[in-house]
């Protein structure tokens, strides 16, 4: 098995941190003009700056293996041709290089500029750039043994190192390479097609407080043009974000993401980790998260046609956060909501009131330290279960809350119907809303019948939720299992997976079409039920996350694209 990096990052901050790269890229588009200017043939001769340990490290794995890997995805998809054009392709371009080693790109900081390191797993470089002399023009020599070749408007030096060629802009550059290139590269390059690493501490720390100088210029220019009722709520909730992704620049350690195309696996992995520095107030956030029992695990079932599981503590650096993100939030939905014409101010006015008490409650769940949450669907011919279950602070305050939203709709021809207090299992009080489906919704019908029935059960640190009547014995399994001891989840955060097979079998017997039946199919040649997995675990001040997308998806996913095509085909001809 293709091994995971042991550092680790959670998929919102790195995409945050993804976006700091972007923007260090653009914001150094000065510095990096002006070091363009200095590649002339003078440049020999040039001396570096101060430089640092590589900022950003990327590799692509070897020849090999994304041959191996891109063949697997094509044929699943069901466009072999493509597969095949890449392996002739890369075939041609890739003379003198070794297929079995993969290629890494480092870019350290010089002066403050990034200056790309490349390196290409190569015995003889100069064989490779004989081929190439009809676009770049016959190889120099420097007395040095450094190669240099015009790429364009670039000057480019090469110099062999070992069974390496590492190649740069800056002739003297080229000595911040690894005498041993492999070392650096080769676990990330194995493991993964695609991997990035970015090592967040090597960016000088004047250049880092320059890019978030500029990036508030930005923000305060954007905020600037923002009028309208909202403005002040939008500047408040942007202005947040904005300190949070300061503080993601400031203290930030390092980030890792890696995509690879498993055909050993039958799969594709996207691995996200990220950490930061220890002792920085993003740390501690991080460190407040950590894997709990759950009252909810039963839904982790190998029958469920979907789940998705949490339990994890919640430490004060969150909660203080969570409470600014959802003040300013409210805000925004009650500003959003007078811009609506059909509601009156008054019912703006309640409507904003029992948002608030309900983000009010959730505060005050995440207060006692800790969330916990499951919820699971399952399906069969015909029939379909969803329920879920989770911790909150006070479930009368759940059910009171429910209550003051049936009054409030009372009376309204359109309006669900409540009833409220109907029984109590093991302790928990069980409601019910309906609402009747309408004739035309004739795919509803099939599914729930002539009325959609809403199973609510509070109890005294819980609530739970069943979708239509034949999920109350699901609903009524989940709050059994609430009611024993609590089980461990292992180092994990949380998880999610839904299976598509079962849920498109169900969609058949709903109602067939020629898209679910091709999907179907597609499945029936997989070796798995068509799975998409995402799990979060937490490390040491910070998260990692992993997706993996299986064969059936890939096939099926495949399937309905070409479905769509033929039906556009056949449009498109003439009749």
């Amino acid at each position: 098995m293709r091994r995971l990096f042991s550092r680790s990052k959670t998929l919102r901050t790195a995409t945050l941190a993804l976006a700091f790269v972007s923007t260090l890229a653009m914001t150094n588009g000065g510095m990096v003009t002006q070091a363009q200017e200095q590649l002339a043939p003078i440049q020999s001769g040039s001396q570096v700056g101060q430089t640092t340990e590589p900022v950003l490290v990327v590799t692509l794995g070897s020849l090999n293996q994304l041959v191996q890997d891109i063949n697997y995805l094509t044929d699943a998809v069901g466009m072999p041709q493509f597969g095949g054009t890449f392996e002739i392709m890369s075939g041609m371009f890739a003379q003198g290089i070794d297929k079995t080693q993969p290629v890494g790109i480092l870019v350290p900081l010089v002066d403050g500029a990034p200056e790309p390191i490349a390196m290409l797993p190569t015995a003889d470089v100069r064989a490779i750039l004989k081929q190439l002399e009809a676009q770049t023009g016959p190889v120099d020599e420097l007395d040095d043994g450094t190669l240099v070749i015009n790429v364009g408007a670039n000057v480019v030096f090469i110099r062999q190192v070992g069974n390496w060629a590492v190649l740069a802009r800056n002739r003297n550059v080229l000595d911040q390479a690894p005498a041993d290139p492999s070392s650096l590269i080769s676990a990330m390059g194995t493991d993964y097609d695609l991997g990035i690493r970015l090592d967040m501490q090597q960016v000088p720390e004047p250049v880092r407080d320059a890019l978030i100088t500029q990036l508030r210029q930005g923000f305060n220019q954007a905020m600037s043009r923002q009028n309208g009722q909202d403005a002040d709520s939008a500047r408040e909730y942007a202005e947040q974000s904005m300190d949070q992704l300061e503080q993601v620049i400031s203290q930030t350690d390092d980030l890792m993401i890696g995509l690879d195309i498993d055909a050993a696996n039958r799969q594709i992995v996207l691995d996200a980790s990220f950490t930061a520095i220890p002792g920085t107030k993003l740390a501690a956030i991080y460190e407040g998260q950590k894997p709990i029992p759950s009252a909810y695990s039963m839904v982790i079932r190998d029958d469920a046609a979907a789940y998705f599981h949490a339990a994890a503590s919640v430490g004060p650096e969150t909660i203080e956060q969570a409470r600014s993100s959802v003040k300013n939030a409210v805000k925004m939905a009650g500003s959003a909501l007078g811009q609506i014409d059909e509601l009156s101010e008054p019912e703006v006015s309640e409507i904003t009131d029992m948002i608030q008490r309900i983000t009010d409650l959730t505060l005050k769940s995440y207060e006692e330290g800790k969330f916990d949450a499951g919820a699971v669907l399952l399906t069969d011919a015909n029939q379909m279960q969803f329920a879920l279950g989770s911790f909150i602070a006070d479930g009368n305050e759940a059910a009171t809350i429910v209550k003051d939203i049936a009054r409030k709709l009372e009376g309204r021809g359109d309006a669900p119907r409540f009833e409220f207090d109907r029984d109590t299992y093991k302790g928990v009080v069980l409601h019910l809303v309906e609402k009747d489906i309408p004739a035309k919704a004739d795919e509803l019908r099939k599914i729930f019948g002539d009325t959609v029935r809403l199973h609510i059960g509070t109890g005294e640190k819980a609530v739970y939720v069943g979708l239509g009547d034949a999920s109350v014995p699901l609903m009524m399994e989940m709050i059994d299992g609430a009611s024993g001891q609590p089980q461990s989840s292992g180092d994990l955060l949380a998880q999610f997976e839904i299976n598509m097979l079962p849920i498109l079998q169900f969609a058949q017997s709903i109602e067939a079409n020629d898209a679910i039946i091709s999907m179907l199919d597609s499945l029936s040649r997989a070796t798995d039920r068509g799975t998409l997995r995402v799990i979060t675990k937490a490390v040491d001040n910070g998260q990692s996350s992993r997706i993996v997308i299986s064969d059936g998806v890939i096939r099926s996913i495949g399937a309905a694209v070409r479905d769509t095509q033929r039906k556009k085909a056949m449009q498109s001809m003439p009749r």
